[in-house]
């Protein structure tokens, strides 16, 4: 090969090797966009805001820090607090419930510790939180209750500021919408065709109207009338009573009482059934009153105003009685029934008699 061939060889050389460098850059700019739009696809989370402080303390002070994650969020986005102290070995310390209300929303509290290096041990603290106030907003820090002298220190760590920014509104095209919903469905009573059950609560009632009517045009069945029975004859209802009251033997058991309000009923029914002038409910005064009216004799009066007071009390004021006693009363109460069967009879006879002369007139 000649000086010259030489030569040019020798300035090919750089050129090739320039245009594989560019080749080379040129490659490494269009990976570069992909890979960043590899990156942009899974974002990082964003980073926390941390406030450190030191808590004054009988022992001096007491390191401490508080971290809210994250540090940029949405209107009522969930965050973590996380808080820590170190508090000397055997030192009581408590963190205190935050107060919730206003811009904030607590959750439970976790609270654990931790013994560490050095005599000292970590007493930390994790909860979740809300904010519902927007722009640069401040979170105070948990209070802590450490052990003292006469009585317990109380200390607040530092605030933390974060930025929360209001939620996405409607013209917002990268918010994270939720999933639209069908509509709620309308309470029971607006479901209900009242209109329907109106009618039918009518039909029903029409229904019972014209069925109760039908009843009562249909002609109630004659019953055969049974013949007429003759009234018993007082003096013979009474007669009838008189011997029932003797079987059922109440003197002989010592029910004087009852034997004599059984035999002032019957007494008082027939004079009421027979006499016409007493009444229901009349004393016996009363009832010895009407009889007078009654123009009966005056020895049959005077043993039955007798025998009624001596009935009132034996019921009324439980007097001593006897059998003998008893018994004499009911044939007084007999004697009335007879007397009065014998009286019909004479009448019977007088008004035959009364006949007989008018037919041989005739």
């Amino acid at each position: 090969m000649s000086r010259r061939a030489e030569a040019a060889a020798g300035r090919r050389a750089p050129a090739a090797w320039s245009a594989a460098l560019l080749v080379l850059g040129m490659g490494a700019a269009a990976v570069a966009p992909a890979a960043g739009a590899a990156a942009g696809a899974a974002p990082a989370a964003a980073p926390g805001v941390s406030a450190d402080s030191e808590v004054a303390a009988d022992a001096g002070l007491l390191p401490a820090r508080v971290t809210v994650t994250p540090g940029h969020a949405a209107l009522g986005e969930p965050l973590d607090l996380e808080a820590w102290v170190l508090v000397p070995r055997g030192v009581r310390a408590q963190w205190l419930a935050p107060d919730s209300g206003g811009a904030f929303s607590w959750g439970a509290p976790a609270a654990r510790r931790a013994p560490g290096p050095g005599g000292l041990d970590t007493l930390a603290l994790e909860t979740r939180l809300q904010v519902f106030s927007t722009g640069r907003v401040g979170i105070p820090g948990p209070r802590l209750a450490l052990a003292g002298g006469s009585q317990p220190l109380e200390r607040q760590l530092p605030v933390v500021r974060i930025t929360i920014e209001p939620s996405p509104g409607v013209a917002d095209s990268n918010a994270e919408l939720r999933a639209p919903h069908a509509p709620l469905g309308a309470p029971w009573w607006e479901r209900v065709p009242w209109t329907m059950v109106a009618l039918g609560a009518a039909a029903i009632a029409a229904l019972v109207v014209w069925l109760r009517w039908r009843r009562r045009r249909v002609a109630a069945p004659v019953i055969a009338g049974r013949a007429a029975v003759p009234a018993r004859d007082p003096a013979e209802t009474l007669l009838v009573e008189v011997e029932a009251l003797r079987g059922l033997n109440l003197p002989g058991l010592g029910r004087h009482a009852e034997h004599a309000l059984r035999l002032t009923g019957m007494a008082r029914r027939f004079l009421e059934a027979t006499a016409g002038t007493p009444r229901p409910g009349d004393s016996t005064p009363e009832l010895v009153i009407h009889l007078e009216a009654a123009h009966l004799e005056p020895a049959q009066l005077e043993r039955l105003s007798a025998a009624l007071r001596l009935w009132d009390q034996l019921k009324f004021a439980r007097r001593p009685s006897s059998v003998e006693e008893a018994q004499r009363a009911e044939q007084l109460v007999e004697e009335m029934a007879r007397r009065r069967i014998a009286e019909r009879e004479r009448e019977r006879e007088r008004e035959r008699a009364a006949a007989a002369g008018r037919e041989r007139v005739a």
